[in-house]
């Protein structure tokens, strides 16, 4: 049986009722003003994204030259954006931007430069201050937003012992997401919400807006459809995800 079979189910096995095209719409992506907005518009596409870097880069350790502006992994090499690091000893944050000791090009800090001007326009604190403490997975999601936010193929943690260094990676031997393969998400999707901290309703939607689904959103269920294929997700009312699944 096909991927597609066993996650949407077989139309041989049971009447699939028309699907009213009618009920569902184009919806655009709010305009963010927090950073946790920004963090749950951009999660679920780039946490999908991670799968594919993955399997790209293999199990090779990661070396950085910064002369060069690029990480490599083995054989392969590719040019970095640097956002900023996280510090173990006292779980803090530092943008790339803010840290000056380093001497980082500042060819590198163009994202990290450009997430400070966004957070002084909006007035969103934690992108204008350049040190300070946070929770743990913080460097993930900084790494998810950046990733989404500048449509970079990847992002990465490089854990260097001290500390991690939160990159993006845009590079045309990443492969782009297959834009009209659906059963990824029905995976992906609680593999981050078990991940990191996110609220499970926002993030999903912005996730199927940027897979280009129309939506149907109603009190407790969103559902997506995009070629025939429609996503049902349900929620309970502290907008936890309750169920995910296809129909085909």
């Amino acid at each position: 049986m096909s991927i597609l079979k066993r996650i949407f189910g077989s139309k041989k096995t049971e009447e699939v009722p028309q699907i009213d095209h009618s009920k569902f719409s184009v919806i655009k992506k709010a305009d963010f003003t927090t950073l946790e907005e920004m963090i749950e518009q951009n999660a679920g596409l780039s946490f999908e994204k991670q799968f594919i870097f993955s399997d790209v880069i293999g199990t090779s350790a990661w070396e950085l030259d910064m002369a060069k502006g690029t990480i490599n992994f083995g054989s392969l090499e590719f040019p970095i954006q640097i956002i900023g690091s996280l510090a173990f000893n006292n779980n803090s944050w530092m943008w790339g931007w803010a840290n000056i000791q380093s001497g980082m090009p500042e060819n590198l800090l163009v994202q990290s430069n450009q997430l400070k001007e966004i957070g002084e326009n909006k007035n969103i604190r934690e992108l204008c201050e350049g040190h300070f403490t946070v929770e743990q997975g913080f460097e993930h999601k900084i790494g998810m937003m950046a990733c989404g936010l500048f449509e970079s193929k990847s992002y990465y943690c490089a854990n260097y012992g001290q500390g991690t260094l939160v990159v993006t990676i845009d590079d045309n031997k990443i492969p782009k997401i297959e834009i009209n393969s659906f059963e990824k998400i029905i995976t992906s999707f609680p593999q981050l919400i078990s991940s990191i901290e996110l609220n499970h309703r926002i993030a999903f939607q912005n996730y199927l807006i940027d897979r280009d689904f129309k939506l149907r959103i109603s009190e407790n269920k969103i559902e997506g459809l995009r070629n025939e294929i429609v996503i049902v997700a349900e929620f309970d009312e502290l907008n936890r995800l309750q169920s995910l699944k296809g129909k085909i």
